[in-house]
């Protein structure tokens, strides 16, 4: 079996994309970025496919980065590919749903919410621990977070690094709608048929038309270029910190981190 794994639901019309490093957490490596990406761009001119489904083997859907992969010199190759997948996942023609149980933490739940949608189990935990760690989230990751949740909700995420269960006030903003555990997969395989069974074109041409005015009302890159560059060098000095490190050694640890702002 390989680190991603597809199959095909309601006689064919949906793919589910399952992400098949459990006893790693489903951690996102660069091979498990490229994989997704890859496979999104397979199912793009399958006109067979009308929905997407991404979920994860075992008791997580994405415990987030690899540390091994964006620890040190490593961030400079693993970035890329996570911000790649990310941006296939948000064009894919496709509706697409994040199927959330267990957990979706850093770079998983940043998978989860560039996804059309999120349907997760009501105990699931949701966050980006990056202050805790030593990260600074990216600026189109941000821009993300902002539209779906509104301002404090996603300072409140990013600058305190908690986690939310996905039924709490906070993971209410997250998700599109949350179900009991038992009953995720059936509820997430009935949502995608029923946008399976729908026009395409509409329901293509709706995807095609949010993302253009959400484009439209927040290009940043181009009207301030100068603003987001200042985020991405503070992305690169983050990667490439003191703290990064220490945060790390103490998540292995198991203890409090010392932090130096280095």
């Amino acid at each position: 079996m390989g680190i991603l794994e597809t199959r095909r639901e309601a006689d064919g019309r949906v793919a589910v994309l399952t992400l098949n490093r459990p006893d790693a957490r489903n951690a996102l490596s660069i091979e498990l970025c490229d994989a997704l990406a890859d496979a999104l761009r397979g199912l793009e001119n399958d006109s067979d496919v009308r929905a997407i489904v991404i979920e994860g083997a075992g008791k997580v859907f994405c415990s987030g980065a690899d540390f091994s992969a964006i620890a040190g010199a490593g961030a400079a190759e693993f970035l890329p590919a996570f911000e790649e997948m990310l941006e296939v996942v948000a064009r894919t023609r496709q509706p697409t749903i994040a199927a959330i149980h267990g957990a979706a933490l850093g770079g998983g739940l940043q998978l989860a919410t560039v996804c059309d949608f999120r349907i997760a189990s009501d105990d699931a935990k949701l966050g980006i621990p990056s202050s805790r760690i030593g990260v600074v989230v990216n600026f189109e990751n941000v821009q993300r977070l902002v539209l779906l949740t509104g301002m404090p909700i996603a300072k409140l995420i990013l600058m305190t690094g908690r986690t939310f269960h996905a039924d709490s006030t906070v993971g209410e903003r997250l998700v599109t709608s949350t179900v009991e555990e038992r009953d995720l997969g059936a509820v997430v395989l009935g949502f995608a048929d029923e946008l399976a069974q729908l026009a395409p074109l509409s329901v293509q041409g709706a995807k095609r038309s949010v993302r253009q005015v959400v484009e439209h009302l927040s290009g940043a890159r181009t009207t301030d270029p100068h603003g987001v560059n200042e985020v991405d060098e503070l992305v690169r000095q983050a990667y490439e910190s003191w703290d990064l490190a220490e945060g790390l050694r103490a998540m292995a640890e198991k203890r409090e981190p010392g932090f130096r702002g280095i």
